[in-house]
C-alpha cells in the first residue's frame, strides 16, 4: 500500500496509529480532553464535531480548532462531522456540511478531515479538491452500525473512495458472527496486497469487533481508535491497552 505522511507521522506502515476521539460538547471540555489525551500514548486526535454544542456557529468551530491546535502541538488533528445516517449526531444539511468543512480546510488548523463517501458527489469532489489544494488529507468513510456487508460491497466502497480522491479509506461495520469477522479481515488483506492501494482503516464495532481493532498491523488496518475517557463507538479500547497490545505484537 501507499503511505500518507501528516506532521511527520507516516500512516500506512508499521504499527497502527492510535487516534483518540474527542466527543465533548463545549470548548472548555474539549481543550481539557485534548490535554489529557496528549498525556497518553497516542499518535493523533479526532475531533468529533457532530457532538459540539455550537455546531451551527462557524466562528465557534474555528476558535475551538485554534485552541485544540495549540494544545495538540504536532499531533495531527482529524475533524469528523459524522451524520445521523452513519451513527453520528449531525442531521445532514448539504450547504452547511460543505461550508463547515470548507472553512476548516482554509483555516489551516486541521490536518485531516473525514468525508462520508455516500454524500453527494457534488459535495464530496469539491471538498476533496479544496483539501488537497490546502495540503489537508482526506479520510473517506462509510459506517454500518447494524451489520457487516458482503466483502464485494466493502471492496466496492473502498474502490469508490479511491476513485473520489481519498488519501485514506475507512469502513466501520458491526460483526454479528465469526463469518463477519472473516469478511472484514479478508477485505483488509485483499486491499493491503494492492501495491498502489491507499491506506485502509478497517473497524469492527462491538464486543466481537475488538479483535479487528487490535489486529491492524497483521491484517493491514492503519489506524485504531481508542479512548481516553468517553468512547465514540462501541468496542473501543483504552489507548493505554491498545498501545501495550501493539507493542507486544510488533516485537
Amino acid at each position: 500500500m501507499r503511505t500518507v505522511r501528516v506532521n511527520g507521522l507516516e500512516i500506512g506502515t508499521g504499527k497502527p496509529k492510535i487516534a483518540v476521539p474527542l466527543v465533548e460538547t463545549t470548548i472548555v471540555a474539549l481543550v481539557d480532553a485534548a490535554k489529557r489525551a496528549c498525556q497518553e500514548p497516542i499518535d493523533m486526535v479526532e475531533w468529533r464535531l457532530d457532538f459540539f454544542d455550537n455546531i451551527h456557529s462557524n466562528a465557534a468551530i474555528i476558535e475551538t480548532a485554534r485552541k485544540l491546535r495549540q494544545v495538540l502541538d504536532s499531533h495531527p488533528l482529524l475533524v469528523t462531522l459524522r451524520t445521523k445516517g452513519e451513527g453520528g449526531n449531525y442531521q445532514f444539511q448539504l450547504t452547511e456540511y460543505s461550508h463547515i468543512y470548507q472553512e476548516l480546510i482554509k483555516s489551516h488548523l486541521v490536518d485531516l478531515i473525514d468525508i462520508e463517501v455516500l454524500r453527494p458527489t457534488t459535495v464530496v469532489l469539491p471538498l476533496v479538491r479544496l483539501a488537497h489544494e490546502e495540503q489537508v488529507k482526506v479520510i473517506m468513510s462509510n459506517h454500518d452500525f447494524c451489520k457487516t456487508p458482503l466483502a464485494d460491497v466493502l471492496q466496492a466502497r473502498i474502490e469508490q473512495m479511491t476513485d473520489l480522491g481519498a488519501d485514506i479509506a475507512k469502513f466501520a461495520v458491526m460483526p454479528r458472527s465469526r463469518e463477519d469477522l472473516l469478511t472484514i479481515l479478508s477485505t483488509s488483506l485483499h486491499h493491503v496486497d494492492l501495491a498502489d492501494g491507499i491506506p485502509l482503516v478497517a473497524i469492527g464495532m462491538g464486543q466481537q469487533g475488538k479483535i479487528i481493532r487490535i489486529g491492524g498491523e497483521i491484517f493491514g488496518s492503519c489506524i485504531s481508535f481508542g479512548t481516553v475517557g468517553k468512547a465514540s463507538a462501541p468496542g473501543q479500547l483504552a489507548v493505554t491497552e491498545l498501545s501495550k497490545i501493539f507493542d507486544v505484537l510488533h516485537e
